[in-house]
């Protein structure tokens, strides 16, 4: 079920997601788990579509990108209409491109109890933000937090310097987000956090390895 949902995710352009791999727990009790692909040591790359499988008891968590569409500020009815002209102008001229998706919700989850409270929130959710800003060109990430959940909101306000911008009340939920004029100035900013959180010892926050599923 695991392996389907990532295939299925793979190859969905407005999703991305990552399981969340417990250190301790992978080195302690999955001996037979393929060294790293960083490790140039190691010529075991062909196993390592067994990877899922051989990590099963590994997963603590998961963390996701829901990409879409940045909506446009509030603009009044005169103006509205000007631009739906100039719209239909353009596409009578040329072929209308695909929407760009320059914002992403983000959402992360620790199931397992015993690896909350450890501060892997702030990297595990810098590691994402800059995946998403230098490989995705993400320039605004949001997430939705529940107002009676202090934890989460003081992960992204406090810690990570996002800032709240809608409020459901009906649901009792806050919409924070953290937004810049482009997805490199958003790459910047997520390096400075990092560098900061790192007391300015930071190197690469991570590395891309492709792992065939």
């Amino acid at each position: 079920e695991e392996i389907t949902m990532q295939k299925e995710w793979r190859d969905d352009e407005h999703k991305c997601t990552f399981i969340i791999l417990a250190r301790d727990v992978l080195h302690g009790q999955c001996p037979d788990v393929p060294p790293c692909p960083c490790d140039n040591s190691s010529n075991e790359r062909s196993s390592f579509p067994k990877l899922v499988e051989q990590t099963l008891q590994c997963m603590i968590g998961d963390i996701n990108l829901f990409l879409s569409e940045e909506e446009e500020e509030e603009i009044d009815d005169e103006e509205s209409f000007r631009r739906q002209q100039h719209l239909q102008n353009i596409t009578q001229q040329v072929e209308m491109k695909p929407p760009e998706l320059t914002q992403a919700e983000l959402d992360l989850m620790i199931a397992e109890s015993s690896h909350r409270r450890k501060n892997l929130g702030t990297e595990l959710a810098l590691m994402m933000m800059h995946y998403g800003a230098s490989q995705l060109n993400i320039k605004r990430f949001f997430v939705k937090v529940k107002d009676n959940n202090h934890f989460s909101l003081r992960l992204f306000k406090e810690k990570l310097g996002f800032e709240e911008c809608a409020y459901a009340e009906c649901f009792g939920e806050y919409e924070l987000e953290v937004k810049k004029k482009s997805s490199q100035a958003m790459v910047d900013w997520i390096e400075t956090k990092w560098s900061e959180k790192s007391e300015g010892q930071a190197g690469k926050l991570y590395e891309i390895h492709d792992v065939p599923l």
